[in-house]
């Protein structure tokens, strides 16, 4: 419990949660800094494998939590998935893997939120679940204006997977070699 406590407060020093501070992740602070457009546009990150999956990096390696917000800048979500539990079948569970593609479907007529937005993948594609409430209204706002968005699952290991939306230019800019 010692333990716990040392680490709780170092993470509290760097402004983080426990959580982002054991991922590694550079504190917000810093992030935000860092996450500042090039002369193309484009902000300094890229995709790389790491422990928890697939995360977004800094060209010198280190990690950007995905719940920095100035990612919406760049048009970047990255969002666990919920409400699988209605469309999950417990005969065959969806089965994900980190780099899979997912489709991101908006619900405007959807009786909960009008702001919905589906998640669908697999083959044959099916829906898994919704962006959360927290970036439903910014995604959403996109795919009404006609923005074509690009998604893969970054993070499989969890009950709910979490996935990264984006435009196609920025996916393959985040993704390039």
């Amino acid at each position: 419990m010692r333990n716990y406590e040392a680490e709780k407060a170092k993470a509290a020093a760097a402004g983080q949660s426990v959580k982002s501070y054991r991922a590694g992740y550079v504190p917000p602070a810093a992030a935000k800094t860092e996450l500042v457009a090039g002369p193309n546009g484009m902000p300094p990150l890229r995709l790389v494998p790491s422990s928890n999956g697939l995360d977004l990096a800094l060209p010198d390696g280190e990690l950007i939590d995905y719940k920095i917000l100035a990612l919406r800048h760049f048009q970047i979500f990255a969002f666990r998935v919920v409400g699988m539990g209605f469309h999950e079948d417990p005969n065959e569970p969806f089965k994900f893997r980190n780099g899979q593609r997912v489709q991101a479907i908006r619900e405007p007529d959807n009786e909960h939120d009008g702001n919905a937005v589906a998640i669908h993948a697999g083959r044959p594609v099916k829906k898994i679940g919704y962006v959360n409430k927290q970036r439903a209204a910014w995604v959403a706002k996109l795919l009404d204006a006609g923005q074509e968005l690009d998604g893969i699952i970054i993070q499989s290991k969890a009950v709910s997977p979490r996935v990264l939306l984006t435009t196609p230019e920025m996916m393959a800019y985040l993704q390039r070699d």
